[in-house]
């Protein structure tokens, strides 16, 4: 096989097919206007087919929005899906206001207008789920190797399988088929519940996750194709979301233990760690996603080496030559880092973020508050004074506030971002979207353990999952599981996961499965600007949630069309 990597790689046009033929033969991603026969006749344009797959792991908008784009683009600048949570904000109602992202903020979501800005994710993953069933019906009669294929046909079950995840994070109960015909196009369509829903996703990863079925590891020629592990930590958070709240609610039937027991299942595997950079262990939090290859990350979506997510640093000469920014940290977010030594600096507020309540043994100070704090903060978020080593030739680039820019929150994002190149210069580096990995498996654990049973010894299980993710970022203070009740360490797991998950777009389904958007939705986003030399926090843009928002609407045209298919509730 060629090498994998290389091939992977280039899928991120979106269109890797079009490069698979003189004969323009694969002109079309879908399968179904295909030659099938010429396709499957030829080695290479199989494993085309195979590679188109992978390519759909994310939705992609346009050309130009990268994929790390969930929400919308305006022209070079990616919104992330994290924009519409408590986490980001600012791009509604301002001069250059997204749609997508202003109907998400604004609670004006309906059946009939698509919710992201280019792709609507039920059509998007069930494309993907029909051309990856009619991969599997007829891959066995091409020309590759038996070991090849069966490795193909896993590798494919495991895609099919991951799209309905994605699908049910964004929809609830999904209409299921392996048939390679399109569901769509019959009245007996059905939409099941949510709870076989789940189950069938957790069937699907559970039997390709058995041992010998995939590789713990593949070679470095083929780096990112999935893994045991992959099918594992999936099967793990699909269970992880079964248990939560909202799903309960809906009636599944999944405990906590069984998604306790399927994370402990992965770190059991002792095939992934948390990343410590070689050079600079300091540094290991901002680095490890800046390197494709290393033992925490279990899925990625792989792109080309780029500088692209640049764009979202400041509108000031010399920093974003676009004057777009597309995603930008909150207050609300800010205040979710401990300081150093790992006491928490804010402990609530007193009815809004507006008015925080201070924790006066932190030593944080108000007009002083970006100093020793976890140290994932300056590697996640540039703020008022930060520098940043070079940009367009100028050495430690320094943020200021008091200048008449449009600010929006006061804060930008840098996770993601090397501070090793000079982005303006033509520099690239690697910058992957992670899907899956240890840290979060470790957090799943974490969650799932906790609520598993009110005892002590599930909190000490907890606690040490956060103590490792915490000693990794540099925290200098462990926790002690002895000062936490059940109730009180559900909400230190969930800060947590909060800050070391940040806009890895986690944060738009946590806050649903957990069932509190409706309380940290409805509340302004806020920011941070400096008036007479003193911070103060400012309103960014209100924000309305409506508890029908939990689910996305299934568009109308498929409701209308399919009798046997329900639209989510308040649609």
């Amino acid at each position: 096989m060629k090498q994998f990597k290389y091939i992977f790689i280039l899928i991120f046009s979106a269109f890797i097919l079009t490069n698979c033929s003189e004969e323009g033969l694969l002109e079309e991603t879908d399968l179904d206007q295909i030659d099938t026969e010429k396709v499957y006749s030829d080695v290479e344009r199989t494993r085309a087919v195979l590679m188109d797959l992978y390519a759909r792991m994310r939705e992609l908008t346009n050309t130009s929005s990268g994929t790390f784009s969930r929400m919308e683009s305006m022209g070079t600048t990616n919104s992330l899906l994290d924009n519409v949570t408590d986490d980001g904000g600012g791009m509604a109602g301002k001069s250059k206001a997204l749609p997508a992202v202003n109907r998400m903020v604004t609670g004006g979501l309906t059946s009939s207008v698509n919710f992201i800005a280019f792709t609507n994710p039920w059509n998007w993953y069930y494309r993907a789920i029909r051309n990856a069933n009619q991969f599997l019906a007829n891959v066995d009669r091409s020309p590759l190797d038996n070991t090849e294929k069966e490795y193909a046909k896993v590798e494919a079950r495991f895609l099919r399988a991951l799209y309905y995840h994605e699908l049910m994070r964004w929809f609830g109960g999904l209409v299921i088929t392996t048939d390679v015909l399109d569901p769509f196009a019959f009245e007996t369509t059905k939409r099941e519940d949510l709870e076989t829903t789940v189950r069938f996703i957790v069937a699907e990863f559970d039997a390709v996750g058995q041992p010998g079925v995939l590789p713990e590891k593949w070679d470095d020629s083929n780096y990112g194709r999935v893994t045991r592990g992959a099918a594992l930590a999936y099967k793990a958070r699909t269970l992880l979301y079964g248990a939560s709240p909202l799903y309960r609610k809906n009636g599944t039937t999944v405990t906590w233990q069984e998604a306790a027991d399927a994370a402990k299942e992965v770190m059991n595997l002792n095939v992934y760690q948390l990343y410590y950079d070689a050079v600079d262990v300091s540094k290991s939090y901002t680095r490890l996603f800046n390197e494709r290859v290393n033992n925490e990350t279990i899925l990625q979506y792989l792109r080309p080496d780029d500088n692209d997510l640049y764009n979202n640093f400041p509108t000031e000469d010399g920093w974003n030559v676009n004057k777009e920014v597309g995603t930008i940290p909150t207050q609300q977010f800010v205040d979710c880092y401990d300081m150093l030594d790992g006491t928490e600096p804010i402990t609530g507020y007193n009815g809004d973020a507006f008015s925080p309540i201070i924790n006066p043994a932190s030593g944080y100070d108000e007009q002083n508050p970006f100093v020793n704090r976890d140290p994932r903060f300056k590697q996640t978020i540039l703020h008022d004074r930060a520098t940043w080593p070079l940009v367009n030739a100028v050495v430690n680039k320094m943020l200021d506030l008091t200048k008449p820019y449009r600010w929006l929150s006061g804060y930008y994002l840098v996770k993601y971002l090397d501070d090793r190149i000079d982005h303006m210069k033509g520099g690239s580096t690697s910058m992957n979207f992670q899907m899956m990995r240890y840290a979060e498996v470790l957090l799943n654990y974490a969650e799932a353990i906790n609520e598993a049973a009110n005892n002590a010894d599930n909190r000490q299980l907890a606690v040490a999952q956060l103590n490792a993710i915490r000693a990794r970022a540099g925290i200098t203070g462990a926790l002690n599981a002895a000062d936490f009740t059940q109730d009180q360490l559900r909400e230190r797991i969930r800060k947590e996961r909060r800050v070391e998950l940040c806009f890895e777009e986690h944060r738009f389904f946590d806050i649903r499965r957990w069932d509190i958007a409706k309380d940290v939705l409805n509340k302004p986003a806020v920011g941070i600007a400096k008036v007479d030399g003193k911070y103060v926090r400012i309103k960014v843009e209100d924000r309305i949630f409506n508890e029908r928002m939990n689910f996305m609407p299934i568009p109308l045209s498929d409701v209308n069309n399919c009798p046997l298919i329900y639209q989510n509730e308040g649609y």
